[in-house]
């Protein structure tokens, strides 16, 4: 799966889990205490950036203007991800059995 597609992805899935916890009011299963509404922001502000395929078609704007992004569209949302949300990037890919490699980041 390329980036766009994959954030495409990542973003609907990202609302149901907002939507349960929303609804139950109970945080993910990785979340580290009981506080829905800041795993709410957290999943939010991790799928901010996410490259979407919707907008593949309609050219690219912003950050993903520099070539580097152009190749490899997933690479802010990447940088910007905490290990716990590079982990549920991961995580989420691999339970529906989606293969897609992350950016190598740069030192």
């Amino acid at each position: 799966m390329d980036d766009w597609d994959a954030g495409s992805f990542l973003k609907n899935i990202a609302m149901i889990e907002i939507r349960a916890m929303a609804r139950r009011r109970k945080p993910v299963g990785l979340w580290p205490n009981d506080d829905y509404v800041a795993c709410i922001a957290w999943l939010a502000d991790l799928c901010h950036n996410m490259p979407d395929a919707s907008l593949r078609r309609g050219g690219i704007r912003g950050v993903i203007q520099r070539r580097n992004y152009r190749e490899r569209p997933f690479l802010h949302a990447w940088k910007a991800a905490d290990s716990i949300g590079r982990e549920w990037i991961i995580d989420q890919l691999a339970r529906e059995g989606i293969e897609w490699i992350p950016p190598v980041l740069m030192q």
